[in-house]
């Protein structure tokens, strides 16, 4: 397979390149939370089930296994445990710290508020995906774009 010379996709790649690194070392500077937090201690009052709002190819770095994730959202829900709503964020399929039975809480002071920190979470847990799996789209295999909005 031959080598592209365009400088423009050079320029792209490399590009692609220091924003997945820059992830990388934010989500490893964010570590793991405890089990007592607050966001899994709210999710776990969350409606079921969960909606299934994007599906995703994780192929992982070491062996190169094929697993399907899938990020999932709840209903906005009153928040148990104060003030506001929340919306519980779960991604499933990686063995992460959201690929849990409840996964993490996002809040906000309605329904709507709690479902754009939700989403918002998401991409959090997508980074963290990342430092594991390289993230396709399961149709066509295209690269994920973890720098596009969800």
């Amino acid at each position: 397979m031959a080598i592209s010379d365009d400088k423009s996709t050079r320029e792209a790649r490399l590009a692609e390149a220091l924003r997945t690194n820059l992830r990388k070392r934010k989500a490893a500077a964010r570590g793991r939370l405890d089990d007592s937090a607050p966001a899994i201690t709210a999710a776990e009052a969350a409606p079921k089930p969960y909606s299934v709002v994007r599906k995703l190819l994780g192929i992982t770095h070491r062996g190169g296994e094929r697993v399907e994730l899938a990020i999932e959202l709840s209903a906005p829900f009153p928040n148990p445990d104060g003030q506001g709503w929340a919306v519980a964020v779960r991604l499933t399929g990686d063995g992460g710290q959201f690929d849990t039975e409840v996964g993490k809480a996002a809040f906000g002071r309605d329904g709507l508020a709690a479902t754009r920190q939700a989403i918002e979470l998401a991409q959090v847990a997508l980074d963290l995906a990342s430092t594991t799996h390289e993230l396709r789209w399961p149709d066509d295999e295209r690269p994920y774009d973890l720098s596009a909005p969800i």
